[in-house]
C-alpha cells in the first residue's frame, strides 16, 4: 500500500495497479527522478500498446534522480533462450553462413561457377545444333536442283539433249531409285557416254535425291570435291575447333572422307524412311584415283559402305571408270555389284546420232545449208566408228571426212609418240623398247585382224539409207522390266547389221601370249590404246586408233624395224644377264696354297710368250 501511496496512485487505477506486478517491475527498473515524475499511462504504453489510457493530463511526482542523466536502455523483457531454447552453435553457424554468403569472395565465386555453366550450356547447345545442322545441309544437297555438275551441265549448252543410247533407260532407272539392292560400276572406254548418261538421268528428275562427285589423283583434291558434292565441310567451320588441340585435316583425306560417309548414312536412313526409295550418289572416273595402295584403300572404303548400303536399301552407289585395274579390284570383294559395259555405237545409232549432231551444229552457226549425203556419213563411221565424242568433234567441222583423216593421223602421231619403234637404241633405254616392242606385237595382231580401208567413194549401197532428222529421245521407261540380279546388266546389242564394224579381240591369256609378257597390257590399258571388258576381252580402245595402228603396220619397213628392235632388245638383255673378261696379253694360271689356303695367281707372259707349234698341240691333246 505504501508502495502504491508513493506512485501517486489511488482510486480503481491503484487496484488495477496492484493486479498487474510487472508494472511495479518496470517502475523500480526505470530510474526514478524527482523532476520527471513517472506518469503511468507513459510507461504502460512503452510496455505493452495494447493498454489504454485512463487520463490524458500527466501528473509529476517528486521521484529522485541520480545526478549523471540517465542512460536510455532498452527494455527487459522475458529471455529468448527461454522461448527459442539455448543453441549457441546453430547461431554461431547461422552468423557464418550469412557473413560468408555475403563476402566478395562468395560473390567472386558464384559469378565463375554461374558463367562457366551458362557457357558449358551455351557449348552443348551449339554442338547439338551443329550435328542438326550438318544433317540438315547434307540432306539439302539431295533436294531437287541443288547438284553443282548437273547446273553446270546445263549452263550455256546449246542442246541438253544428247545421243541417245540403250543404256540409258537402266541409267534413268537406276538414278530415279527404281533399282534396288545393288550397286554398280559402269565400265567402258573413254568417249562412250557414261558420265553424260549420268548426268541426262540426273536431269529428268531434277537431281532429286541424286549426288555427283568427279574423282581426282590427288585424294585431298577429291575430299573437297566430295565435301562440295555433299555441302559438308569436314567440321573446318566448328568453332569448336579453336580450342581443340588437333587440326580435323591431320587424320588424312581417308579419315575425313570416313566422317562425311557416317553423316551420309544417317541423312540415307531419314530419306529412305521418308521418301520410301534410296538416294543415289555417283562417283565418275574413279580411274583416276592412284593406282597405289593409298588409292586401293580409297577404293574398298567406298565399297564397303556401298555393300553395306544396298543391302539396306537406303543408298546406291554409281562408279564409272575406263580402266580395267578398278574392276580388279572391286570384283574380289563384291556381292552386290553389278556391271553395266558400255560399247561404241551400232552403224544405224552412228548415222542417226551424226546426222542429228551435224542439223544441230549447222543451225547453231546459223548455216542455211543440207546435211551431207549417207555415203559420206558412212565413210565417216568407217573411219571413226561409233565413238560419240568422236561424232560430236566432227559434226562440228566443216569437212567432215578432212577432220575424220586429220584425227586418224593425229592418233597416228600421239601412238608413236607413246610406243614407237626405235631399232638402233641405247641400252639405257631397254625398258621403254621392250615395252613398245611387245605392244606392236599385240597391235600388229589385232591390226590385221580388221579388214582394211575400202576405197572412197563407196560402191556397196546394201545398206538402206538413214533419213531420220531427229534424233529420238529416250522413251518411258515405267513399264519396262527391271534389271535381274545377275552381275552383268548390260542391255543386248540392237540386231546385228552387215554395215557394223566390231572391233578385233583377245582373250586376256592371248593376250599375254602373243606379247610374251605379263605385265605390259595394264599399260595399254591405262594409255587408252587397248581396252578390257567384263569378259576380259582385249580390244583396241577405239576404231580411230585400230585405222592408226592399221596405217602404222601397213608400212614397207615396220616388220624388219620391229625384228631389229627385239634383236637389240635380246642382245643388251643377254649382256645385263652374262659376264664377260677381256684378255688383252697371253697369260698363265697358277695355283699354290699359302698358309694352307688355295691361291690362284695370273701372271701375264707379254713378250716372253712363246706359242706352241701344231704338233705340240696335237701331242697335247692326244
Amino acid at each position: 500500500m505504501a508502495q502504491r501511496r508513493a506512485l501517486g496512485l489511488s482510486g480503481p487505477f491503484r487496484c488495477s495497479l496492484a493486479r498487474r506486478p510487472h508494472l511495479a517491475l518496470v517502475q523500480r527498473i526505470l530510474p526514478r527522478s524527482s523532476s520527471s515524475p513517472l506518469n503511468p499511462s507513459v510507461v504502460v504504453r512503452h510496455q505493452n500498446d495494447r493498454f489504454r489510457h485512463l487520463w490524458s493530463t500527466p501528473r509529476r511526482l517528486d521521484i529522485p534522480q541520480w545526478p549523471n542523466p540517465p542512460v536510455p536502455q532498452p527494455p527487459i523483457g522475458p529471455s529468448e533462450d527461454l522461448i527459442t531454447g539455448s543453441f549457441p552453435r546453430r547461431k554461431q553457424k547461422e552468423s557464418f553462413w550469412r557473413e560468408w554468403s555475403s563476402s566478395a569472395s562468395f560473390q567472386a565465386a558464384l559469378t565463375t561457377v554461374v558463367g562457366l555453366g551458362m557457357v558449358f550450356a551455351a557449348g552443348v547447345g551449339y554442338l547439338e545444333w551443329y550435328k542438326s545442322h550438318v544433317l540438315h545441309r547434307i540432306g539439302r544437297a539431295f533436294e531437287p536442283g541443288y547438284d553443282p555438275a548437273l547446273e553446270l551441265s546445263t549452263l550455256h549448252a546449246p542442246n541438253s539433249q544428247h545421243i541417245h543410247r540403250r543404256e540409258q533407260p537402266l541409267i534413268d532407272r537406276i538414278v530415279a531409285g527404281e533399282e534396288k539392292g545393288g550397286y554398280y560400276l559402269v565400265i567402258g572406254s573413254k568417249g562412250t557416254g557414261k558420265g553424260t548418261m549420268i548426268l541426262d538421268a540426273m536431269r529428268k528428275i531434277n537431281a532429286d535425291g541424286v549426288s555427283f562427285c568427279e574423282a581426282h589423283p590427288d585424294l585431298e583434291v577429291f575430299r573437297l570435291r566430295l565435301g562440295k558434292a555433299l555441302d559438308f565441310d569436314f567440321y573446318e567451320d566448328w568453332q569448336g575447333s579453336l580450342f581443340s588441340r588437333a587440326d580435323p585435316r591431320n587424320g588424312g583425306p581417308a579419315l575425313d572422307v570416313e566422317r562425311a560417309l557416317n553423316k551420309l548414312e544417317k541423312v540415307a536412313l531419314r530419306y529412305a524412311r521418308k521418301n520410301g526409295r534410296p538416294l543415289v550418289m555417283a562417283f565418275n572416273n574413279i580411274h583416276l584415283f592412284p593406282n597405289t595402295d593409298e588409292g586401293h584403300g580409297l577404293l574398298h572404303q567406298l565399297q564397303q559402305r556401298a555393300e553395306a548400303w544396298a543391302e539396306g536399301g537406303i543408298l546406291t552407289m554409281i562408279f564409272s571408270t575406263d580402266d580395267f585395274w578398278c574392276l580388279d579390284m572391286m570384283k574380289k570383294n563384291a556381292s552386290r555389284m553389278r556391271i553395266l559395259s558400255v560399247y561404241d555405237l551400232s552403224a544405224s545409232e552412228s548415222l542417226k546420232a551424226l546426222r542429228h549432231l551435224r542439223t544441230q551444229a549447222l543451225a547453231n552457226r546459223g548455216l542455211q545449208r543440207d546435211v551431207e549425203e549417207d555415203d559420206v556419213l558412212k565413210r565417216v563411221y568407217e573411219l571413226v566408228g561409233g565413238r560419240t565424242s568422236y561424232l560430236a568433234r566432227i559434226a562440228r567441222a566443216d569437212d567432215m571426212l578432212e577432220e575424220a583423216e586429220q584425227m586418224i593421223e593425229g592418233e597416228k602421231q600421239w601412238l608413236l609418240s607413246k610406243i614407237g619403234l626405235i631399232p638402233e637404241h641405247d641400252d639405257d633405254v631397254i625398258a621403254h623398247r621392250l615395252n613398245s616392242s611387245c605392244s606392236w606385237l599385240l597391235l600388229r595382231h589385232l591390226a590385221k585382224m580388221l579388214p582394211p580401208l575400202s576405197e572412197y567413194p563407196l560402191v556397196d549401197a546394201a545398206e538402206p539409207a538413214v533419213t531420220e532428222n531427229a534424233l529420238p529421245l529416250a522413251e518411258d521407261s515405267s513399264d519396262r522390266e527391271t534389271s535381274n540380279s545377275s552381275i552383268n546388266v548390260t542391255p543386248p546389242p540392237a540386231e546385228p547389221s552387215s554395215a557394223d564394224i566390231h572391233l578385233p579381240h583377245v582373250t586376256y591369256e592371248a593376250a599375254r601370249r602373243i606379247m610374251t609378257r605379263t605385265d605390259f597390257v595394264n599399260d595399254l590399258d591405262h594409255y587408252h590404246i587397248v581396252s578390257i571388258d567384263l569378259h576380259h576381252h582385249v580390244r583396241p580402245d577405239s576404231l580411230l586408233l585400230l585405222r592408226a595402228a592399221q596405217q602404222v603396220v601397213g608400212e614397207d619397213n615396220f616388220d624388219d624395224d620391229l625384228d631389229t628392235t627385239r634383236d637389240r632388245v635380246d642382245q643388251i638383255e643377254g649382256l645385263h644377264r652374262q659376264s664377260e673378261l677381256t684378255i688383252k696379253e697371253p697369260f698363265k694360271v697358277t695355283f699354290d696354297k699359302v698358309d694352307g689356303k688355295g691361291v690362284w695367281e695370273v701372271i701375264g707372259l707379254g713378250d716372253s710368250f712363246v706359242p706352241a707349234s701344231e704338233d705340240e698341240e696335237e701331242e697335247r691333246l692326244v
